[in-house]
Order: structure tokens, then C-alpha cells, then sequence
């Protein structure tokens, strides 16, 4: 492999592994407890310092880290679906890889992390094949349509205005602080089944918003364009700056200034329209040539999201619940951020130690086992497929 496409894979590893960050960081506020208070309940029990963070969190993380690992993951597709395609049971394999992908996200939602977003990216894969048919600006364009008709919906069929899911749900702090692993399952299924209520508008808004950037990564896959502009860095940068802002200005006036309803509902898109600045601000950076030590740094947690994304989960469990160390609810936000990025530090080193020895992660690797419903070998570094 040449320098430039050594650049190229570890560029875009290096976003993945950046996306999941953000991810790691929301869902431990979940496991910890604090995503489920209510504001009045939160800034009884945080400091001032905390409530900031919790404020400066929502604002700058919060849906823009699934946003900006949503746009990945329909990326990440595309290298998939080529290769699909490519195979003489294309179809039939697809499918089943979708299909083994919502059985790892349902055992994710009873078992480890009722909130799991795996499911949703298998229903939304079995869009791809069809979008795949149409010219990269086809799916482009159906992409920014599915973004900009979210608002629209919202607005249009009475729902309630977005708010976050698991809010209010004080129960379960009591239910995931109990030694009984049964228990925490319980919970969990209540969760899934039943977090949702109340919570109509932010359903929709979050099907169409993952819809799109789904298929905007598909495009941005199939086209190479985001490789392209990284070879332009300075043109990058000023757009993803000029996104960032944007959406910036969109989440505070959401939440100082109007009520996001009416028109002023498009204030709405403040979360892909972010994200999507983050990923260009953030390519841009790691394509600088100085860059290369970072990109080669993050890329192995890159190339094993999955396997990090359901350690998180476990991760959380053993610290939070009370079949583990049963901090759930005694721990503030700033503690909860420095030991998202202590998990997140072993990640990465456990990824980069795994991917010396072997060619692809545990889950990864189960996935595709899965997948090809044949035996196979657990690959050693170097040792073909």
C-alpha cells in the first residue's frame, strides 16, 4: 500500500475512532444515571461546575455524536455494500449481514445497553441496495430531502417538541442499582419498550435525521468526495467551520431564545448540521501531514467501532450497575467525563494490541461469522481469510 492510501484508510479510521468518542462519552451519562433525572432533580444533585458541563455537553456532544458516527456508519456501508455486490449470493449475504447485525443490537438492548442504536442501522441498511441504484447525487440528494422533511413532520403532525429520551425516568436509577443481574434486564426491556413514551417528536426527527446522514455517508463513501476535499484542507476547514457555527447558533437559539416550533422548528437540524462540520473540521486537522502520529494513534479503534461501541456497554455495566462497583447516581458529570475517557484510553490500546495479532476485531469478527454461516478460522495478523 502507498503513502497516499495508507493516508487515506487510517484518515478515515481515525473519524470513526473520533465519532465513537463522542458516543462513549453520552452513554456513560446514561449509564451513570444523570441522563435520566429531570433538570430540577439534576441541578439539586450537581455542583456548579457539573450543571455547566451538563449544559455544554447537550449542547456540543449530545445528538451530534450519533449524528457524526451515523454519517460513519453509512460510510462504512459503502465499502460493504461494494463488496456485496461484488459476491455471486450478493443479495442473500447482505441480508443476512443486516440480519445478524439487528440480532447483536437486540442482544446490545436486553443485555447490555437498552439504548442501542445497532437495530436502527440494520433497518435503515436495507435501504442501501435500493439507493445504491440511483447517481451519487441521487442518494446526496435524497439525503439532505429525508434531513430537511424531519422538521417538517415534526411540525406539521402535532408532535410533541424533541426532548431526550431516557429524562424522567428516575426509576431507573433503583431498578440498575440492584445486584440482581435479572433485574437489570427487566429494566432494560422496560427501557426499550417503553423509554420512547411521551417522546414521539424525537422518534421521528431521529428516523429521518439517521436516514439521511445514512445515505449522505453513502454518497460521501461511493464518491470519495471527503477524500477529495481532504486534499484541500483549508477549503475543508472553512466549511466545516462555517457548519459548525451554524449549528452552533441553531441549538442556542433552540434553547435560549425561540421555541423551535413553527417555522423556527428548522432550528432542528442543529444536530446533523454540526456534526457534519465536526467531520469536516476534524478531517481536515488529521489530513495534515503532522497529523500522521494521531491518525495512526486512533486508526485500530477505527477499524474495530463495533467491538468498542458494545465494550463501552460493558464497561459502563461493571462501573455503574449494582452487580458491579454500583456508582450509578453518586457520581457528577466531570467524574463521569474523565472515566469516559479513561475507557476510552483503554480502547484504543487494546485495539491496537488486538489488531497486531489479529486481522479483525471479536465482534467484528463475529459478525461476519455470522454473516457467512460457514466455519471460520479466527484470522492471526498477516494469516489470510
Amino acid at each position: 500500500m502507498n503513502n497516499d492510501a495508507y493516508c487515506r484508510d487510517t484518515l478515515i479510521d481515525s473519524l470513526r475512532a473520533i465519532a465513537l468518542a463522542g458516543v462513549i462519552v453520552m452513554n456513560l451519562m446514561t449509564f451513570s444515571g444523570l441522563a435520566y433525572l429531570t433538570p430540577e432533580m439534576r441541578a439539586e444533585m450537581l455542583g456548579v461546575a457539573d450543571q455547566l458541563l451538563w449544559a455544554l455537553l447537550r449542547i456540543f456532544v449530545d445528538d451530534k455524536a450519533l449524528s457524526a458516527f451515523s454519517f460513519m456508519f453509512g460510510f462504512s456501508f459503502s465499502l460493504i455494500l461494494r463488496k456485496a455486490l461484488s459476491a455471486q449470493d450478493a443479495a442473500t449475504r447482505f441480508l443476512r449481514r443486516l440480519l445478524v447485525l439487528f440480532l447483536i443490537g437486540l442482544f446490545n438492548a436486553l443485555f447490555l445497553f437498552w439504548a442501542d442504536i445497532l437495530m436502527s442501522y440494520a433497518l435503515l441498511g436495507l435501504i442501501l441496495p435500493l439507493a445504491a441504484r440511483l447517481p451519487n447525487s441521487g442518494i446526496a440528494g435524497l439525503a439532505i430531502a429525508l434531513l430537511l422533511v424531519g422538521p417538517v413532520v415534526v411540525a406539521s403532525g402535532g408532535y410533541g417538541i424533541p426532548a431526550p429520551v431516557p429524562m424522567g425516568h428516575v426509576e431507573s436509577l433503583e431498578a440498575y442499582a440492584s445486584p440482581q443481574f435479572a433485574d437489570m434486564i427487566r429494566q432494560n426491556w422496560h427501557m426499550l419498550v417503553n423509554a420512547s413514551e411521551g417522546a414521539d417528536g424525537t422518534l421521528v426527527l431521529r428516523f429521518f435525521q439517521l436516514a439521511g446522514l445514512f445515505l449522505l455517508g453513502l454518497a460521501a463513501g461511493r464518491s470519495g468526495v471527503l477524500m477529495a476535499l481532504s486534499s484541500d484542507r483549508e477549503r475543508l476547514l472553512r466549511l466545516g467551520l462555517a457548519a459548525m457555527l451554524a449549528g452552533l447558533v441553531m441549538a442556542l437559539a433552540a434553547r435560549y431564545l425561540v421555541e423551535p416550533a413553527g417555522v423556527w422548528v428548522m432550528l432542528n437540524l442543529e444536530s446533523p448540521v454540526m456534526a457534519l462540520g465536526y467531520l469536516m473540521l476534524i478531517a481536515g486537522a488529521l489530513a495534515s501531514p503532522q497529523a500522521g502520529w494521531l491518525r495512526r494513534f486512533l486508526a485500530p479503534l477505527g477499524r474495530m467501532t463495533l467491538t468498542g461501541y458494545l465494550m463501552t456497554a460493558i464497561c459502563g455495566q461493571m462501573l455503574f450497575y449494582g452487580w458491579g462497583l454500583g456508582l450509578i447516581g453518586q457520581v457528577g458529570t466531570l467524574a463521569v467525563l474523565g472515566i469516559a475517557a479513561a475507557i476510552y484510553l483503554v480502547l484504543i490500546l487494546f485495539a491496537r494490541i488486538w489488531l497486531r495479532l489479529f486481522s479483525i476485531g471479536p465482534w467484528e469478527w463475529l459478525w461476519r461469522y455470522l454473516t457467512n454461516l460457514h466455519p471460520m478460522a479466527y484470522a492471526a495478523r498477516g494469516i489470510a481469510r
